[in-house]
């Protein structure tokens, strides 16, 4: 569900545009970055 969420987020982030676009589209790729980490280590953990 989250992953759904982040994706949500990402997608209505990239398609916004304005002066602060470039900052945004950052903070989303290291949110998603954050995210994939702490399920691969979840994962990892798991095994």
């Amino acid at each position: 569900m989250a992953v759904f969420f982040i994706g949500l987020i990402r997608v209505i982030v990239k398609t916004q545009g304005g002066a602060m676009k470039a900052k945004e589209d950052a903070a989303v790729d290291a949110a998603i970055a954050r995210a994939e980490s702490a399920r691969q280590a979840s994962s990892a953990g798991d095994a």
